[in-house]
């Protein structure tokens, strides 16, 4: 029998265990409360924007230029693509989950001669078949999308990054999903534009979007026979206008400045915060951390009877595809859920809407605190549609894999 409490009337909103945007700090919602500043004035410039940047390369692990731009992970892909390919450039995009077709069809818009490399949802991703088929195309571009938030898996970047250096080919990666929940090496792999955005294992608001460039990337752009289609976010301006001679850029150090494009300032104040935050818990210790809460989520899945969309060898430290059990509606998951219990997870998109549902477990949310009650609520939320497994057993499941990881 359905519950006849509603459990959210004494809360002002659900928790956010999406796969982002994701609950934020205690710190970086206060960052957000402060009166505004002129995005050109140079305090902010110097005293805000460029130490974000710079202390976001420790989270990316490059040594490289991180751009911060207004916009989104969507933004940062585009920015990235249209930077550095031109109308009839050869593009190899792998394509296993809905993040991978949006970069073919980013793509297929700045005009890119593109060449899908099509991975079954869930599945692993075959290397030696990519390498032929990169050897095959020697494209100027590889695509790949590090975590595919779609179908909650991981995909092995190194390895792709070695095929596109094997074929001379740009690495593009992105990293929307894994960057700051997975250990990310941008400079190790060979990346040449790493696009992510914000709202996400970052922790921060949603509403950045971020790029790291590579020197390969910036010749690239330096070397194509026609200006990128975009005034905005042509990533080439950041160097001829922003980044200073000393670090590789146009503009002489100490002279003024300008951003090609304005920067929301409150929300670059928010990043500044939640890199800090990042940088003090230490890189090692944040991956460690959402593995095991990844793992005590999955733990507590199984031991209510639900078995993982994706390949076990390939399975998400951030976002978890579950599937439902037979007769139950996933949307109905979702809002139960939501409006009786106050947890907000998603239902699986595209052509696993109606089979999966997504946890994800991003920034403070890979933690017991949030884990724990999440599991909770989603047995509650099945027993009320009519699915019954033992009471507590994903909860219990859950805090032994927790106790047994400290």
């Amino acid at each position: 029998m359905a519950s006849t409490l509603n459990w959210t009337q004494v809360h002002t909103r659900p928790v956010l265990m999406i796969p982002g945007p994701t609950e934020l700090p205690w710190p970086v919602i206060q960052a957000l409360n402060q009166p505004p500043s002129i995005q050109y004035d140079r305090g902010f410039d110097e005293g805000v924007l460029e130490p974000t940047t710079l202390a976001l390369r420790q989270v990316f692990q490059t040594r490289h230029e991180v751009i911060l731009m207004p916009g989104s992970g969507r933004t940062a892909l585009e920015a990235g693509a249209l930077s550095v390919i031109e109308p009839g450039d050869r593009v190899l995009v792998v394509g296993a989950g809905v993040f991978g077709v949006l970069m073919r069809e980013i793509m297929g818009r700045v005009g890119a001669e593109m060449t899908e490399f099509p991975v079954e949802w869930g599945a692993r991703l075959d290397l030696d078949r990519l390498a032929r088929e990169a050897e095959r195309l020697r494209p100027k571009a590889i695509t790949l999308v590090h975590n595919e938030t779609s179908t909650g898996t991981t995909y092995p970047a190194a390895e792709v990054g070695a095929i596109a250096r094997a074929t001379g080919s740009l690495f593009l990666l992105d990293t929307v999903s894994s960057i700051a929940g997975h250990d990310v090496r941008t400079d190790e792999w060979g990346v040449d534009l790493n696009m992510t955005g914000s709202q996400k294992c970052l922790a921060a608001p949603l509403g950045l979007a971020l790029v790291s460039v590579s020197p390969r990337a910036w010749q690239a752009m330096e070397q194509r026979k026609v200006k990128a289609h975009s005034y905005a976010y042509d990533l080439l301006r950041w160097r001829e206008q922003w980044v200073p001679v000393s670090r590789g850029g146009k503009v002489p150090d100490g002279t003024a400045r300008r951003q090609p494009v304005s920067i929301p300032t409150h929300l670059t104040e928010a990043m500044r915060v939640a890199v800090r935050l990042i940088l003090e818990e230490g890189l090692e210790h944040r991956f460690r951390r959402h593995a095991v809460a990844a793992g005590a989520l999955r733990a507590g899945a199984a031991a209510m009877g639900l078995e993982m969309f994706p390949d076990a060898s390939i399975l998400s430290n951030t976002v978890s595809s579950i599937k439902v059990p037979a007769g139950i509606d996933t949307a109905a998951v979702v809002a139960t859920m939501r409006d009786r219990y106050g947890v907000l997870i998603g239902t699986g998109l595209d052509k696993i809407r109606t089979s999966t549902l997504r946890i994800g477990t991003m920034g403070i949310t890979a933690s017991p605190h949030y884990v724990l009650p999440t599991l909770s609520a989603l047995e509650l939320t099945l027993r009320d549609l009519g699915y019954k497994a033992e009471p507590g057993a994903g909860v219990a499941a859950a805090q032994a894999a927790f106790a047994n990881a400290a």
